[in-house]
């Protein structure tokens, strides 16, 4: 087979590829657009998730005719005009490949664009990646761009996108990143007669931030400030209280770009590694200003990577950053876990705290089911599966915040709180399920102050959480009212618990279609069971150990783990060399 060169629409579709994904990545393109042409507003409007329209409407710069044509042939740019500006790229765009691509995979691309001096504006219509016709138009000054159709040309690509609602959230979560980052433009998303999402042009984050994230969370936002060498930190990050379950709450910049990076990432992570749960990640907004010569923003076609000269430097003044504005919090930031050691030489005094104690207070002893030790099980604790014989267990105390310890006399106990709880919890709400009385009326509802996303999120969750006991109504702008939750679920009882769940469950993103409710009482147990790192008093080991019994299948959690484990005394006996 000869070598040849690829048509013009060939290398564009392969382009598209890389740079439009799905809508989100054409809102993106567009947006990042109007941005560097100096828009004070931007107005976003799909419809069908952006998969039938998107319009970008700003009121930037504008370009005349030569350049709306010029700006649709691949490599056109007014960004950069040699190799040499690469170490120099103040602006969000310099390919020149996005109009190109997202032409090519549209079925058509209409422009009305006018330069703020200029009599006229132009009128540009592109069908199926071709230029269709072009003319004198009257229009404001500044840009709109109206792409139908998209991946019509690519039927693959078209079929593999997810349903409308989820496409819809990926783009309220591409606005919004650029919103935060830009409080000096006011943005508007809309769909149909829906505003999704609006922020007010501000010279502060102070706005922005509230229309991003909601009061609820804005309002616990504290700041973080650091500098270095060619490097200055700005940024926001909330309290350890108020984690969430989904590491989406990590916003990175970097020279007013959004951005993705693991080695960052990590850097705000380790700033909260003894101040959050396992399982839990901080919320924070991270701008840095870095000397571009630092930085390589050309390493993605979409611009999503970017590579430091100095990363290991950055990542630790970051942290150094993150960890200084944790510490003027106050008392508010107590570590809640421990470190993994680093040797084997562990410090047994720091991480396995065994707080022996006699269980009294109960009138029944706590008994539990263990099987006779088997000598495959030997060289490994085995799940406790039941037995011949019922033998009364005593609770000697808690390691690692984590375990409870037992021995009965022939075998050594090893139970998972947050394990047995959550079995407790799940088999407390069956019954509740069953009997039909599932909901418990709030004597006073509880509010709340949802980001663009996670509205969206909650409504597609409403009727599944109202078969559970949950009663939650609109009450306005993008907050909910709580009148009702479902019975006996851990911690309902109080305000921030119930936000807490309701919050868990929206990070796991969109129901999915094959979930039943039994698969919500699950998460509601799990979401607000005894958690690893809480230390536990002995009536609170007594008791859970007690109300484990009580259930029919108390040897795992709802999710199939063992909520219990053995190690019989030969086997410990020969562990320590004594047989």
């Amino acid at each position: 087979m000869k070598v040849r060169l690829l048509d013009a629409d060939t290398i564009n579709k392969i382009a598209a590829g890389e740079i439009v994904e799905r809508p989100a990545s054409a809102v993106k393109e567009l947006v990042e657009n109007s941005i560097d042409a100096g828009a004070s507003r931007i107005l976003i409007e799909v419809e069908d998730g952006g998969k039938t329209l998107i319009r970008v409407v700003d009121d930037g710069c504008g370009m005349d005719r030569e350049d709306a044509l010029m700006a649709f042939s691949r490599h056109a740019t007014s960004k950069i005009s040699g190799a040499d500006d690469l170490t120099r790229i103040h602006t969000l765009g310099f390919r020149g490949e996005a109009l190109a691509a997202i032409a090519s995979v549209a079925a058509q691309v209409d422009v009305h664009t006018k330069p703020k001096q200029a009599e006229a504006g132009t009128f540009l219509r592109i069908v199926d990646g071709s230029v269709a016709s072009v003319k004198d138009a009257g229009c404001p000054a500044g840009t709109s761009m109206a792409v139908r159709d998209l991946f019509r040309n690519v039927p693959a690509r078209r079929k593999h996108l997810s349903s409308a609602s989820s496409e819809l959230s990926r783009v309220v979560e591409t606005v919004t990143s650029a919103a935060i980052i830009h409080p000096e433009i006011s943005f508007e998303l809309f769909t149909g007669k829906r505003t999704l999402f609006r922020s007010v042009r501000s010279a502060s984050w102070d706005q922005v931030l509230v229309s991003a994230f909601g009061l609820d969370v804005a309002r616990g936002f504290h700041e973080v400030v650091g500098e270095g060498p060619g490097l200055a930190i700005r940024g926001v990050v909330c309290s350890p209280s108020s984690s969430r379950a989904s590491p989406d709450w990590i916003h990175l910049y970097v020279n007013g770009r959004p951005i993705h990076s693991k080695a960052l990432q990590g850097a705000v992570r380790e700033a909260f590694r003894t101040l959050l749960p396992l399982g839990r990640e901080p919320i924070a907004v991270i701008s840095l200003d870095v000397n571009p010569e630092e930085v390589d923003v050309n390493v993605h076609p979409a611009k999503r990577e970017v590579r430091f000269l100095h990363e290991e430097i950055i990542c630790q003044l970051l942290k150094d950053a993150v960890v200084a504005a944790l510490g003027a919090m106050g008392p508010t930031a107590v570590p809640v876990r421990t470190g993994t050691p680093q040797s084997e030489s562990m410090d047994l005094s720091a991480q396995q705290k065994l707080l022996p104690m006699e269980v009294s207070q109960s009138d029944q002893p706590v008994k539990v089911r263990l099987g006779a030790a088997d000598d495959d099980s030997l060289k490994t604790a085995k799940p406790v599966t039941g037995g011949r014989q019922s033998r009364q267990l005593r609770i000697l105390g808690q390691a690692l915040d984590l375990y409870i310890i037992a021995e009965d006399g022939q075998e050594l106990v090893l139970i998972d709180q947050h394990a047995a709880a959550e079995r407790v919890a799940y088999e407390s709400l069956q019954r509740r399920f069953a009997e039909g009385s599932m909901s418990q009326e709030l004597l006073e509802p509880i509010m709340l102050e949802l980001s663009a996303r996670e509205e969206m999120l909650l409504e597609s969750w409403l009727d599944r959480l109202k078969d559970v006991g949950f009663e939650i109504v609109p009450f306005g702008g993008r907050s909910f009212m709580v009148r009702s939750v479902p019975a006996t679920a851990p911690r309902l009882d109080r305000p921030e618990g119930v936000r807490e769940v309701l919050l868990d469950i929206l990070a796991q993103g969109k129901p999915q279609r094959s979930s039943s409710q039994d698969d919500l009482l699950k998460m509601l147990a799990c979401r607000r069971s005894i958690k690893s790192g809480r230390r536990l008093n002995p009536e609170e080991m007594r008791r859970l150990l007690d109300d484990l019994l009580r259930c029919r299948n108390p040897r795992a959690c709802p999710h199939g783990r063992p909520t219990m484990v053995a190690v019989d005394w030969q086997e410990l006996e020969r562990m320590f060399h004594r047989r």
